[in-house]
């Protein structure tokens, strides 16, 4: 009787654990993966979500949280998967609120599904709702104005305290 060399439980002690391929991977922890853009890739943990965010650099992502029993999320799940490969330039994220209750927590979710606009691992927008319209025109927006520019006086959370309507040496 034939039998299969290795079934996946058993591994050899000499022997390394396949490494999985990445996109830009970090080798500072290559454990974590980052996301292929054009694909819509499913965030299993909160130091994952993290490790993303903080990899990515200067690209715009997207955040959907969602929940498998919502008629909402299904009826806009294969809408997302869509527009990902529509904004090849984007990162597409895809995370279970009732899998990950912490990054649920982490943005007050009360309507799903979220949508989370990120860029350079900072919140820039977001909003609630099934709406491919509404998504599409913040994609648009986002892609189109790019991050809002932060004063040279501004503090780090880009407030502006000295603002003044007229500038210095204007009447």
């Amino acid at each position: 009787m034939f039998k299969f060399p290795h079934t996946p439980t058993e591994q050899e002690p000499n022997e390394r654990p396949a490494r999985r391929a990445s996109f830009g991977e970090s080798s500072k922890d290559p454990g974590h993966t980052l996301p292929f853009p054009g694909l819509v890739t499913v965030v299993h943990s909160e130091e994952e979500l993290d490790y993303i965010l903080a990899g990515l650099g200067s690209r715009w992502v997207v955040l959907e949280l969602w929940a498998p029993w919502s008629a909402a999320c299904a009826a806009i799940r294969s809408e997302f998967e869509v527009l990902a490969k529509s904004y090849p330039t984007w990162i597409f994220l895809r995370a279970d609120i009732g899998q990950l209750p912490g990054i649920a927590s982490r943005w007050s979710v009360t309507r799903i599904p979220l949508y989370v606009f990120f860029w350079q691992g900072i919140e820039e927008t977001e909003f609630a709702g099934a709406s491919v319209r509404k998504l599409r025109e913040v994609l648009d927006d986002c892609t189109m104005l790019g991050p809002a520019e932060v004063a040279a006086h501004a503090d780090p959370a880009g407030r502006v305290s000295d603002w003044k309507l007229n500038p210095e040496g204007a009447d």
